[in-house]
């Protein structure tokens, strides 16, 4: 951490100050995700996939994890519907 000099300005120290933040800030590993291309679909295929593709980014999943969820959101959705209609 920088401490101001006698003869440094508040200015200069404080963007001297960013910079050093800003360079750690760089160093920063970012997992690639890979997404689902929304190019060339209908509207409700394009929001389908949006969907999925925030939910792959929010909760780090790959394409193949994200599949197996919404396989088992469709059976445990499909699981309720069918036991609301048997009721």
């Amino acid at each position: 951490m920088l401490t101001p000099d006698a003869g440094m300005s508040a200015v200069h120290y404080n963007f001297q100050n960013l910079t050093n933040v800003m360079a750690k800030l760089g160093i920063v590993k970012l997992k690639q995700i890979q997404q689902l291309n929304t190019a060339d679909d209908s509207k409700l295929i394009q929001s389908h996939k949006n969907l999925i593709n925030l939910m792959m980014r929010k909760m780090g999943l790959d394409i193949y994890s994200a599949m197996w969820v919404q396989f088992f959101k469709g059976f445990g959705l499909g699981g309720l519907a069918v036991w609301l209609l048997m009721r």
